[in-house]
C-alpha cells in the first residue's frame, strides 16, 4: 500500500466533528450523564487555586481556551480524553463536579488577580460578590470541543489521541498518562496496579526519591512487572531495540490490558506479586535492587536490578523460598557477571538492555531441581 493509500485509510477511521457549546450546556450534559470527565485523573493534574482561577478568569475576559477533545462512545456518551482539568475547573466553579465515590468537590472560592482583583473571595454561590446576571453570562460563554466518534466498541483511536494530546510533558509524567490510559481501558488492571503498590514488602524493597514518588515510580515498576513477567524468550528477541522505553512500555500495557481475559488472573497475580516481595523482603529488605560492591549494597534502586532479578524469580519461586541465603549470594554475584556487565555498558539502549537482562534473569535463577 502507498503512502497516498495509507493517508487516505486512516482519515476514514477518524471520523471528527467541531462545534462550540455553551458552558450551561455542558453542565447540563455533566449532570445528566452524558460527558464523563474521569473524576480519578485529578490526582495526576496539579494545578492548584491560582491556576483554576486563572482559567475563570480568562473566560469571563472572553480570553480564548484550547478546545476541549472527547470521544463520544458508541452509545453517545462523550469520554474526555484532553482538557479534563479545565472542564472539571469550570465544573467544581459550578459546584456540581463530583469525586469517583460520587460526592462533590469543594466549591471553588477563586483569588485576586492582576487584571480582576476583585476576583478575590468570589464563589458560584455568593451573590453578594458574583451577581445573577454574571453567572447567566458566564453560562452562556462558548467552550469549543473535538469529537471523535468511535466506530466501534473496542475502537483505539482515542487512547492513541489521549497519548499524543497528553505527550508534551507539561503536566503529565509517562506513568501518569498510562494511569489514565488504564483507567479508561481495564479500571480493574488499574485497580490491581495501586493495590501492589501499596504492598508493604514492595515499599520496603523499593525506596524512591521524592520526585520518584511524585512521578508514580513506584507504579512504572509494577508496569514492569506485570510485563517482564509476561513476555516469551522469542518476543523480547524481536523487539525494535531502538524504540523508545517509555513508548514501548506504553503501548505493551495498553495490548495487556485491552485483553480482558488477563482480568480471570488478577487473583493468581496479586497472591504470587506478594510471595515474591515478601521473600525478597526477608533476604534483602531495601537492599533488593541496589547494586552490590565492594562488600555492600549501595546507590539508588537500579532498573537494570530489577530487570535481572524479578523475570528470573518469578519462574522459580518456590524453589528461592526454600534457599533464602542462596539467593542473596545469587543476587548478590549478578554485578560482576559478564552479562550484566554487557547489558549495562554505557551506550547501551534501554530496551537492549532490558531484553538482555530478561533473558540473563531466567538463565541465573534457574536451577537444577
Amino acid at each position: 500500500m502507498s503512502l497516498k493509500e495509507e493517508i487516505e485509510e486512516k482519515r476514514k477511521e477518524m471520523i471528527v466533528d467541531s462545534y462550540p457549546m455553551s458552558i450551561g450546556e455542558v453542565m447540563n450534559l455533566y449532570k445528566d450523564g452524558e460527558i464523563d470527565v474521569h473524576p480519578e485523573f485529578q490526582r495526576f493534574y496539579r494545578w492548584d487555586e491560582e491556576q483554576k482561577t486563572k482559567l475563570i478568569e480568562s473566560i469571563l475576559l472572553g480570553i480564548p481556551i484550547p478546545p476541549i477533545f472527547v470521544s463520544q462512545k458508541t452509545n453517545g456518551i462523550w469520554d474526555v480524553i484532553d482538557g479534563q482539568q479545565r472542564l472539571s475547573t469550570i465544573l467544581q466553579f459550578l459546584g456540581v463536579l463530583k469525586k469517583d465515590d460520587n460526592t462533590k468537590y469543594d466549591p471553588l472560592v477563586l483569588r485576586a488577580t492582576k487584571f480582576l482583583p476583585s476576583l478575590g473571595g468570589v464563589s458560584w454561590n455568593d451573590e453578594n460578590l458574583f451577581l445573577p446576571e454574571q453567572k447567566i453570562n458566564f453560562k452562556r460563554e462558548k467552550l469549543n470541543f473535538t469529537i471523535i466518534k468511535e466506530a466501534a466498541e473496542n475502537d483505539t483511536s482515542k487512547y492513541e489521541m489521549f497519548q499524543r494530546l497528553n505527550t508534551g510533558g507539561t503536566h503529565l509524567s509517562a506513568q501518569e498518562i498510562r494511569n489514565c490510559l488504564m483507567i479508561m481501558i481495564n479500571k480493574p488492571l488499574y485497580e490491581l496496579m495501586n493495590e501492589l503498590h501499596n504492598d508493604t514488602n514492595f515499599k520496603e524493597c523499593t525506596p524512591l526519591t521524592d520526585t520518584q514518588a511524585e512521578e508514580r515510580y513506584d507504579l512504572e515498576l509494577i508496569v514492569r512487572y506485570i510485563l517482564y513477567t509476561e513476555f516469551s524468550d522469542d518476543f523480547v528477541d524481536q523487539i525494535d531495540k531502538t524504540r523508545s522505553m517509555d513508548v514501548f512500555l506504553t503501548e505493551e500495557l495498553e495490548k495487556y490490558a485491552q485483553n480482558k481475559d488477563n482480568n480471570s488472573l488478577f487473583q493468581e497475580q496479586r497472591k504470587k506479586f506478594c510471595k515474591i516481595f515478601t521473600l525478597l523482603n526477608d533476604s534483602l529488605s531495601e537492599n533488593a535492587f541496589k547494586k552490590y560492591q565492594n562488600d555492600k549494597f549501595k546507590g539508588p534502586v537500579m532498573v537494570a536490578a530489577f530487570e535481572s532479578i524479578i523475570p528470573g524469580i518469578f519462574l522459580n519461586l518456590n524453589y528461592w523460598e526454600l534457599h533464602k541465603e542462596e539467593l542473596v549470594d545469587r543476587v548478590k554475584e549478578i554485578y560482576t557477571q559478564k552479562e550484566f556487565v554487557n547489558a549495562t555498558r554505557r551506550g547501551t539502549r534501554a530496551l537492549d538492555r532490558m531484553s538482555q537482562l530478561i533473558k540473563f534473569s531466567r538463565m541465573w535463577f534457574a536451577h537444577e531441581n
